[in-house]
């Protein structure tokens, strides 16, 4: 995404960002979701500091990791993202707190 499209120009101005099925994205996606707001918004905080509510159920949808054996599939999946630990959990929902 070029930093000044009409979609960057979007995220700038979103305050909260919800995703949902977050369990089917691999951690090097979250970083990359994270990498790309912390860009748009220039600065270093978490996200770009905007609120991220996901959506997803663990122990139902793991991300695919093509011929991955068990342990690639746990190692790929968001709870060993290092952004993990940010998020705050509940039974409904994680959502990023700055």
């Amino acid at each position: 995404m070029r930093p000044t499209s009409l979609e960057a120009d979007k995220l700038r101005q979103e305050v909260l960002i919800i995703t949902d099925e977050i369990t089917m994205l691999t951690n090097d996606g979250i970083c990359c979701i994270d990498s790309l707001l912390r860009d748009l918004m220039n600065n270093d905080k978490p996200f770009g500091g905007k609120i991220i509510i996901i959506g997803g159920d663990i122990r139902q949808t793991l991300p695919v990791v093509p011929r991955g054996t068990r342990a690639d599939v746990i190692e790929s999946c968001i709870k060993s993202s290092p952004l993990w630990s940010k998020f705050t959990h509940n039974k409904y929902s994680l959502r990023w707190t700055n």
